[in-house]
C-alpha cells in the first residue's frame, strides 16, 4: 500500500527513471526533450512555430535533467502542437527565467479547440461557445505591480461561462490560488497543469489544478468548461509572449529587463506526471520525440474532396466584382457567391482563400447564410496587413450566428453561399483569390 501510493505521489515519471521510454506509456501523448534535431526540424514534428530566430538549443538543463540541451527563446516566440483529443490533459514542463526578467504578457497554454488548426486561433476579447473551445494558460503576473517580476503563477481562461467586463469585452478570466509564492528569477521549475473538462454538458464538475516542483500549489473545481462532449482538450501551446502592455500594467520603470526563458522536458499525458526522478540506466537519455496529432491522423479526418474551387484566372466567375492583379477586387460591402455548390456541413467542411488588403484593414468579415438557422453565420479574418497576402483556412463548424460568435454554428445546415465582407472607405478595395469549398 505505501509503494502504491508513492507511485501515485510520484506520478508517471516515477516510473521510468530519468524519463527513460517514458514516451512509451500508454498515458504519454507527447514528449519533448530537446534533445533530438535543431530549431528547424522540432518545429516541423510539433507542427508550427514563431519567430525561429529567437529560438536555440543550449547546453543548460535543470538539475535532475537526464540530458544536455534546453529549449532558449528570447523576446518572443512559440512552438504549438496537437495531441489526441482527451477529457483530462497533463501538461509538465521545466522552466527558468532571466535573472533580470520583466513581466510576462502572456505563457504556456491548454487548449480544447473543436476545429484545430496548425496555427494558434485569435479569441482575445471573445467569450468562446461551448462546443467550440475552451483554453487555460499557466501564467505568471504581477498583480498589478504588487510582486517582483515575472510575478506569481495562476490560470488565465477562456470558456463558455466566463465574466465579461463592464463593456462587453471577454478577457481571461483569472483563478488564483490562496497562497501564491513568488517565481525567483534564474532558478528551474518543475511545473505541472491540468484541464479537465466537464464529465457530462450540463454538469459543473470540470476542474483545473497546478503543481510546481511536485506539490499542488493550485486547485480550482466546479467549472462547466463545455456544453458538448464532443469538445476534447486537444492542444499544447509553449509561449512566451513580451508585450510593453506588461510591464505598463504593472508599474515596470526598470531599464535593464532581460526578456528570456529556458524551457526542457515536456511530457503531455492524461495522468500526473510529476517531476523527474533519478537517472536514466545509460546516464543520458533522448526520448523518441512527439509528433503533432494533426500529421499523425490522430484529429478529426481531413476533408475527402474538393466541392468547388475558383482562382479567378477567366474572370468573376460566380463572384461578384472586377478583376485586378489577376485575382478578384472588391470593395467594403463585399463580394457574394451563391448555389455554385451545395453540402452539408460536419466537422470537415473547409472554407479556404486568400485576402490581400490594398488599403489598412483591421479584419474582414465572412457569412454563410443558413437557411435552417435563418440567419447569417459569421467568421473573422484578423492579422490582414495592407498589400500582404494572407491564407485564410477554417472549418464550417466555427462559422456561428451573432456579432460575438456566440450563437449557433453552422453544423448541420447545408452550406451554398459565402459572403467577404470589410470596413472602409467606398473606393477601398480588397483582393479574394484561390478559393475552394472541400467536405
Amino acid at each position: 500500500m505505501i509503494a502504491l501510493l508513492l507511485a501515485l505521489q510520484q506520478g508517471i515519471a516515477g516510473q521510468y527513471p530519468g524519463d527513460e521510454g517514458i514516451e512509451k506509456d500508454p498515458r504519454v501523448l507527447f514528449v519533448e526533450d530537446f534533445e533530438t534535431g535543431d530549431v528547424k526540424e522540432i518545429a516541423a514534428r510539433w507542427g508550427e512555430v514563431s519567430h525561429p530566430e529567437n529560438l536555440d538549443l543550449p547546453g543548460d538543463g535543470h538539475a535532475a535533467s537526464p540530458g544536455k540541451r534546453s529549449l532558449h527563446i528570447a523576446k518572443n516566440g512559440h512552438l504549438y502542437t496537437h495531441t489526441k483529443g482527451v477529457d483530462t490533459l497533463f501538461a509538465r514542463f521545466y522552466v527558468k527565467f532571466h535573472e533580470k526578467t520583466g513581466y510576462i504578457h502572456h505563457f504556456v497554454h491548454l487548449n480544447a479547440d473543436r476545429a484545430p488548426t496548425p496555427w494558434p486561433k485569435g479569441g482575445a476579447g471573445l467569450k468562446p461557445a461551448g462546443d467550440q473551445g475552451f483554453t487555460t494558460g499557466i501564467e505568471p503576473w504581477g498583480q498589478w505591480g504588487k510582486v517582483p517580476a515575472p510575478g506569481v503563477w495562476h490560470f488565465y481562461s477562456y470558456w463558455h461561462e466566463m465574466k465579461g467586463d463592464a463593456g462587453g469585452k471577454y478577457w481571461g478570466n483569472f483563478f488564483d490560488p490562496e497562497k501564491p509564492e513568488p517565481i525567483q528569477p534564474g532558478r528551474w521549475y518543475c511545473i505541472e497543469a491540468m484541464l479537465k473538462a466537464n464529465s457530462k454538458p450540463e454538469a459543473a464538475d470540470g476542474e483545473q489544478a497546478f503543481w510546481v516542483d511536485g506539490k499542488k500549489a493550485g486547485e480550482f473545481k466546479g467549472i462547466r468548461w463545455r456544453t458538448s462532449d464532443a469538445l476534447k482538450v486537444n492542444t499544447f501551446w509553449l509561449l512566451y509572449y513580451i508585450t510593453e502592455q506588461s510591464a505598463r500594467h504593472n508599474n515596470d520603470t526598470a531599464t535593464d529587463r532581460q526578456y528570456e526563458v529556458w524551457f526542457d522536458d515536456i511530457v503531455l499525458a492524461t495522468e500526473y506526471v510529476g517531476p523527474v526522478q533519478g537517472k536514466p540506466k545509460g546516464g543520458f537519455k533522448a526520448a523518441t520525440p512527439g509528433r503533432s496529432a494533426l500529421q499523425a491522423g490522430q484529429t478529426p479526418a481531413a476533408p475527402r474532396k474538393v466541392l468547388f474551387s475558383e482562382k479567378f484566372e477567366f474572370g468573376a466567375g460566380k463572384f461578384s466584382g472586377e478583376i485586378q492583379e489577376s485575382a478578384l477586387a472588391f470593395g467594403p460591402k463585399g463580394t457574394s457567391c451563391w448555389n455554385a455548390w451545395s453540402t452539408l456541413v460536419g466537422e470537415t467542411t473547409t472554407i479556404t482563400f486568400r485576402l490581400k488588403p490594398l488599403v489598412d484593414v483591421d479584419q474582414a468579415t465572412v457569412m454563410i447564410w443558413s437557411e435552417k438557422l435563418k440567419d447569417n453565420t459569421r467568421h473573422y479574418v484578423t492579422g490582414l496587413k495592407k498589400g500582404e497576402w494572407k491564407q485564410v483556412e477554417f472549418r464550417g463548424v466555427e462559422a456561428r450566428v451573432g456579432w460575438a460568435l456566440d450563437g449557433p454554428s453552422l453544423a448541420g445546415s447545408v452550406m451554398n453561399n459565402l459572403s467577404v465582407l470589410f470596413e472602409g472607405a467606398a473606393e477601398a478595395r480588397m483582393l479574394l483569390d484561390d478559393v475552394e469549398i472541400r467536405e
